[in-house]
Parts: structure tokens; C-alpha cells; sequence
């Protein structure tokens, strides 16, 4: 979370930035809701200060009972003042006010519908359940529920949501996503080949690509200006066309469990889910967009004696990671992203920080498949070369071995496909996640499915690096709204995992398919032509 002007700038070919940090809205409901309301816009660059102003319901010194998001904020403010304060630091405009008119957005438990019967905007959760929606609420039955392990990730679910009909409901999206934008300095060399061009002239910006002229007595070389270095107003000149404002109605189920029923009755009733795991060994690949959400929401629903491992081998944060990377604040440009993860999260969990470790090294091949001996020369940086990763590599062995359950947060599909050799080899399931735009997939891998059978062999050994970072082979557009969806949706399918293999649950949520704020069922299974053990074939 951070004011720099870059920060949004994965999302800027999605939304119209200088609508969303001019926005003007009130909110009210239960504490944890609007806290998550407030985090998620700020990553969205919302309701910025001298733009725009978030108006809450409360008084300054009103007592902050909030339980949920504590692996949100950091400090986490006692008192709406130094809540106030904290988003103010970001770059927020908010105002802290009791005031008598009913909110435009609102999120609440069920319990509190009996004095809230609709809103522009709300939002109900609780006990794994969540729903968005417009206008009325129906008819939402208002006896208490219980807690469960999974009620941080359901919040951030519902909020996911609420806040991206938000966008749609204000006409904020582009009507043609625009996957990325770069400035170029050109060069005109005249009577040399592209090639020979290319040799003889370079750039502190790194290798060029260069062309013919159209007279073909020269060529033409370009060479990419880095995020950092391009001044922001030159970026937002290009002009897209906005769709319309939403007039959706329907009532969004998008919790880890189904509150609204095929008959269209609501209920936040069901199986028991256990309060809190007690015990549990997470093993996160990825520490980006998704994996900071899962990693977060996974431990507000352990107990002390869970651990959990996150592994990226990511050297660098960047000031474009910050608009969807939860963990991750201006002081840490520059750290390697997993040791970055594990510093934020045991200072917002400080009695799990003897259980969080940080390998700051990408899975490969050598760590999942006994006697490889292949080459990894192309990939390998000066640490692995001499050894220096040796005990990374041991590390990556002994969690793979511990580990309960794994989550697949990467941006390439080979990786994910070493994961879940590792996972069936050890009899564990996989969560596999991913967002790109406004669109994301949730999904689980147990015996009986890989990677390989799901997806094809071409589509699951892709190198292919589909990245929000300027590396990536295809860069891709990213929001909050999505990654922080999909991430809190994979952690409690991840949690449910646990306390299934331990008989606290009896059933684990479904996979889904997340677009526009909305999701649907997933049907997941093999391409017909796999009719074979999964050994044959990963």
C-alpha cells in the first residue's frame, strides 16, 4: 500500500485511474467489514486525498472490535482516530463522522440485517459464507453465526466483490482492457542491417529489438524505458472509452460455501467448520498477488502450532507489485519478495513468528524429481552456481516433506507442474490459483488429477512467464479485486483441506471460476485421451 504514482499501474488498462481516486462514498456496518473495505480500496488507489473522501460512521475515539483483519493492517489502530490516521498516511481521503443519513455501502453480519434492510452496496457475511448485491437484501435470516477458521478469507471474498460492483456500478471499467503500455526510445541507424545495428549500439535500459527501415538501407532499434524511469503523465495519455454504468441486481454468492440455495432462499447455516486449526503445515509457491492474500488469510484461521512456507524466488519488489500485493509497503522496494512475506507477516502475527519461514529461491526441478540430472545452467543465478543455494535447496526439500497442503500462486504453468509432482508424490493436494485481469481460477489437484491430464502436456510445461512483472514474456493487467479474491479463496480451500485429512470437516469448497466479481462452478477433470495413471504422464 503506498501513494507512488506507479503503483496502479498494472490496472490502469483496466479501470479509469482518475475516476476510482476520484470517488465520494459512505460506509457503515460492522467493523472488520469496513476495515477490509478500506484496505482494498486503498490498494485500488480509491478515494484519494484531495480527489475523493470515504465518509464512516463513527465517531474518532469509538473502540475498534475488529477481529478479521488484523493480518490487514500494520500497526493495527485501537481507535477509529488512528484508523483515520493510517489511511490518511496512504493517501487516502477519509473522514471519520457520525452522520444520520444511511450509508451508500454497507457490510454486516446477518444478525445485523434486522436494522439494515438495503443499501447502493452491501455486503453479508459469516460462517464461510458471503453474498453482494444492490438494493434490497430479501429476506437474510438474522440468527447469529458461529466462528470458524475461515471467516477472515470469506470477508475478503465478499469484499472482493462488493468493491468491484463498486466499479462497475460507476461505469469505471474500460471497454478495451489494455494489457499494458511502455514508452520506447527509438534509434534510426542508417545503412546497417538490424542485426549489426543491434551489436554495435546498446542502452543502459538493457538489449534492444530492432528493424528494417521501409527503404531497407537501415534500421530502426527500440529499446524499453523501464516503469520507473517513464514520467506518469506521459504513460496516461492514452484515451480509452469507458462502458456504462452496471445496473446489475443479482444477489452475487461468492464465499467459500453457498449461502443462497438453487430455489434462491438464503442461508448462512450448514455443516460445522471447525473454529480454528489448530495444527497445519502450508507450503506457498509465490509470494505475489495471490500468494500475499493466501498467506495472510491462512494464518488468521491457524493456531500457534500451524507453520507455514512461502517460497519466490522473486529478487526484487517493485512500486507496480503494491496495488495487489497485500504484504508489501513502500519500505519494502527492493527486498526479495519472500523474505519481505515472511518479515510483514510475523510482525502482524507475532505468535506465528517462529512458525512462517521464507525461501527466497523458485522451485525447480531438482527439488521435486529424485536423481534429475538435468541442466539448469540457462537459469541458474551466481548463488546456485557456487553452491551458495545448497542449504535454500535442502530447506525447499524438508517443507515439501512436512507440508499438509501446497498452494500454487506462480506466474508460469511448469513450475506449477513441479508442484504437483512434489504433492502427488507425497500423497497431498495441491490449491492452484491465478488471476489475470478481471478474471480468476480456483482449483485443487488431489489423487487422481495433475496438471498434465487437466491441461495437456504443451499447456502444463509451458515456460512461458505470464507476469504482472515488466520481465514476464506476456505481461498482464492486474487489480486487487481479483488477486485478493482468488488468494482468499484458495486459503480457505487450503484450510478446509487440512481439517478434512484431520476429520474436523467433511467437505472442502468447490473449485470456481472468478470474472467481473462474480463467480460460477468449475468443472474440473481430465482431457478424455488421459485414461492413465497420472505417473505416466508427469
Amino acid at each position: 500500500m503506498t501513494s507512488n504514482l506507479h503503483t496502479w499501474h498494472r490496472q490502469i488498462g483496466i479501470v479509469d485511474q482518475h475516476g476510482v481516486s476520484s470517488l465520494k462514498k459512505s460506509v457503515d456496518g460492522d467493523d472488520d467489514g469496513i476495515l477490509a473495505t478500506l484496505v482494498l480500496s486503498s490498494q485500488l488507489g480509491a478515494f484519494r486525498s484531495g480527489k475523493g473522501l470515504v465518509r464512516i460512521n463513527r465517531e474518532p475515539n469509538d473502540i475498534i472490535r475488529a477481529n478479521l483483519v488484523r493480518g490487514l493492517i500494520d500497526p493495527f489502530p485501537s481507535d477509529w482516530q488512528q484508523a483515520s490516521e493510517y489511511f490518511e498516511s496512504l493517501g487516502m481521503g477519509i473522514m471519520v463522522q457520525k452522520f444520520e443519513e444511511e450509508s451508500e455501502i454497507w457490510i454486516g453480519k446477518p444478525p445485523s440485517t434486522q436494522n439494515r434492510q438495503s443499501a447502493d452496496l452491501w455486503m453479508i457475511h459469516g460462517n464461510g459464507r458471503a453474498i453482494s448485491g444492490t438494493g434490497s437484501m430479501g429476506v437474510i435470516p438474522i440468527r447469529d453465526v458461529p466462528k470458524t477458521m475461515i471467516d477472515s478469507p470469506s470477508l475478503i471474498c465478499g469484499v472482493s466483490s462488493l468493491v468491484h460492483r463498486l466499479l462497475d456500478e460507476e461505469g469505471l471499467f474500460w471497454q478495451v482492457p489494455v494489457s499494458d503500455r511502455w514508452l520506447t526510445l527509438t534509434a534510426r541507424v542508417d545503412e546497417l542491417a538490424p542485426e549489426e545495428a543491434r551489436e554495435l549500439i546498446s542502452s543502459k535500459f538493457g538489449p534492444g529489438t530492432s528493424t528494417s527501415l521501409i527503404d531497407g538501407i537501415g534500421s530502426l532499434i527500440r529499446f524499453r524505458i523501464p516503469i520507473e524511469e517513464t514520467p506518469p503523465e506521459l504513460i496516461d495519455t492514452l484515451e480509452q472509452t469507458r462502458n456504462p454504468p452496471s445496473s446489475n441486481t443479482e444477489i452475487a454468492d461468492v464465499g467459500p460455501f453457498a449461502a443462497v440455495s438453487e430455489d434462491g432462499k438464503i442461508s448462512f447455516h450448514g455443516a460445522p467448520i471447525p473454529t480454528i486449526l489448530e495444527e497445519g503445515d502450508f507450503f506457498i509457491l509465490g509470494a505475489g498477488g495471490t500468494g500475499s492474500w493466501a498467506s495472510t488469510m491462512i494464518l488468521s484461521g491457524c493456531g500457534t502450532d500451524s507453520s507455514l512456507t512461502i517460497a519466490d524466488g522473486d529478487r526484487a519488489i517493485e512500486s507496480h507489485n503494491l496495488n495487489r500485493q497485500v504484504l508489501y509497503q513502500e519500505m519494502d522496494l527492493g527486498l526479495p519478495k519472500a523474505t519481505a512475506a515472511k518479515n510483514s507477516l510475523s510482525r502482524m502475527f507475532p505468535d506465528a513468528h517462529s512458525q512462517v519461514s521464507a525461501i527466497p529461491v523458485p522451485l525447480g526441478p531438482q527439488h521435486v524429481m529424485k536423481n534429475w540430472s538435468g541442466d539448469l545452467t540457462d537459469e541458474m543465478t551466481i548463488g546456485e552456481i557456487t553452491g551458495e543455494n545448497s542449504d535454500n535447496d535442502a530447506e525447499i526439500a524438508l517443507r515439501l516433506d512436512k507440508m499438509d497442503v501446497a498452494l500454487s500462486c506462480l506466474d508460469n504453468q511448469l513450475a506449477r507442474t513441479w508442484l504437483n509432482r512434489a504433492c502427488l508424490e507425497r500423497g497431498k493436494s495441491m490449491v492452484n490459483g491465478g488471476s489475470e485481469g478481471v478474471r480468476g481460477v480456483i482449483e485443487t489437484f488431489a489423487e487422481g488429477s495433475c496438471m498434465v491430464c487437466r491441461y495437456g502436456e504443451v499447456e502444463a510445461r509451458s515456460t512461458e512467464i505470464v507476469s504482472c512483472q515488466e520481465e514476464g514474456t506476456r505481461p498482464v493487467p492486474s487489480i486487487v479485486t481479483s488477486t485478493a479474491y482468488v488468494g482468499s479463496m484458495m486459503a480457505a480451500i487450503a484450510l478446509c483441506v487440512v481439517a478434512r485429512e484431520k476429520s474436523e470437516l467433511e467437505v472442502i469448497p468447490q473449485d470456481r471460476d472468478w470474472f467481473s466479481g462474480e463467480t460460477r462452478k468449475r468443472h474440473s477433470g481430465r482431457l478424455p485421451w488421459f485414461d492413465n495413471s497420472c505417473w505416466s504422464h508427469l
